[in-house]
């Protein structure tokens, strides 16, 4: 019966390591999120430099796109916003993907005691994932102060431009998800 356990938790632990990021959010617990309804893009978006310039695009339309669906409404003057969008495309860190290995190993088990040995075999090459992080920030639109803040790291596709858009919009509407938060 242990061994079921501690094998079920073993499996619950290595799912969790293989799990994707999770969206980071920070808020003003003052602020009224209710008035919230109408919008401008804030003149401080953008990206680095590194970041290529079509990866904004996208990441400003499905940001657009989910600020339609829950009917917040682009002001048609700046001064008739209630709150400015901002976002930020930062080049993350890059992860490296090990190729499939073999593993061989060595082990003995005697009286609840465990010894085991694996050599691992690399069957391919590595492959360096390009990660962005994508920040939305939600700003008074009178004092321009910070008033909420999602962010998400996302890997792409190097050789596959529309796996990347899919990508990007996702991640925009996992973020978008967690507004407003949760008092």
């Amino acid at each position: 019966m242990r061994a079921r356990h501690g094998f079920i938790l073993g499996l619950v632990l290595v799912l969790s390591a293989c799990s994707s990021t999770d969206v980071v959010t920070d808020y003003n617990p003052y602020t009224d999120f209710s008035s919230y309804q109408k919008y401008r893009w804030s003149e401080t978006s953008g990206a680095d430099k590194t970041v290529s310039p079509l990866v904004v695009e996208h990441v400003k339309t499905a940001l657009a796109e989910q600020l339609n669906i829950d009917q917040y409404k682009l002001a048609a003057k700046a001064d008739q916003a209630n709150f400015a969008v901002r976002y930020y495309v930062a080049e993350g860190a890059q992860t490296i993907d090990r190729s499939p290995r073999l593993g061989i190993g060595l082990g003995s088990f005697s009286g609840n005691v465990g010894i085991g040995t694996s050599v691992g075999v690399p069957l391919g090459k590595d492959k360096v994932n390009r990660n962005v992080q994508i920040l939305i920030d939600l700003l008074d639109a009178e004092t321009q102060k910070l008033s909420w803040r999602g962010s998400l790291v996302v890997e792409l596709n190097d050789k596959d431009p529309k796996d990347n858009m899919a990508r990007l919009h996702s991640a925009v509407a996992e973020i978008w998800s967690q507004f407003p938060p949760q008092k």
